[in-house]
């Protein structure tokens, strides 16, 4: 029956180090598992706090996190609640679990290699004309923003993203917004190594090969774009 929590998972004190990420590492563990089923109210922040042996804020931390991630949901004057599990949460879940391994650069590249060629095929029959002229208006500003390596950076990487949107899959969508915001933090820092000139020679192609509807050279340029970019960090030492 669900309801309010009184006995149920023993929830163990954590060390000191990193307890917000133990506390959030504890509760998705019980929530994931089923312990906690879907409308089960949690117990305050008070009584998760006394059961964990930490601090409210550590608590308060570990329930944001988990809210954020759509496993929770909190409701006004009600308390804090189990969500109801989908893909979409599944998918949630996989950018804390990318960022906080650490994932290597390489392993992210490697994944586009693989991945973007077929996304660009997607884009290029499905694109509306807002979606590419969308991908015109990002590319002028990479041109734009030439002496700029974190704008340009962020264009870069919206581009893709945009490509994946134009597929109106919905799973590419999410999956790319997540490489987009793991790529984030590195992505200057490849295009200072780098230089401009292959992004913009690449993404000019990729869009016109996308405005052409030509799916085969789309995708063509595409893994060249990637299998290069990952050649030349690798030839230069990494980043």
């Amino acid at each position: 029956m669900r309801g309010n929590i009184t006995e149920g998972p023993v929830l163990k004190p954590v060390r000191k180090e990193r307890v917000s990420r133990q506390v959030f590492d504890q509760l998705k563990e019980q929530i994931v598992k089923g312990q906690w089923p879907a409308g089960t109210k949690l117990p305050s922040e008070h009584e998760l706090s006394k059961q964990l042996n930490v601090s409210r804020g550590s608590v308060r931390a570990a329930l944001q996190m988990l809210v954020a991630l759509g496993l929770l949901e909190t409701r006004h004057g009600e308390g804090t609640f189990v969500r109801e599990l989908s893909g979409d949460i599944y998918l949630n879940a996989l950018f804390p679990l990318l960022a906080l391994s650490k994932t290597n650069i390489f392993d992210v590249l490697e994944y586009r290699r693989v991945m973007d060629p077929g996304v660009v095929v997607l884009a290029t029959e499905r694109a509306s004309a807002e979606d590419l002229a969308e991908l015109e208006r990002i590319y002028h500003q990479m041109e734009e923003y030439r002496e700029d390596y974190k704008e340009f950076a962020h264009a870069d990487l919206e581009f893709h993203l945009t490509i994946a949107k134009a597929t109106k899959n919905p799973i590419f969508i999410k999956v790319n917004t997540i490489i987009r915001d793991i790529l984030n933090a590195s992505m200057e820092g490849i295009v200072r190594a780098l230089g401009i000139r292959d992004g913009l020679h690449y993404h000019r192609q990729i869009l016109q090969a996308l405005q052409a509807r030509d799916a085969s050279k789309a995708e063509q340029l595409m893994r060249e774009h990637v299998e290069r970019t990952i050649k030349r960090l690798k030839e230069g030492g990494g980043v």
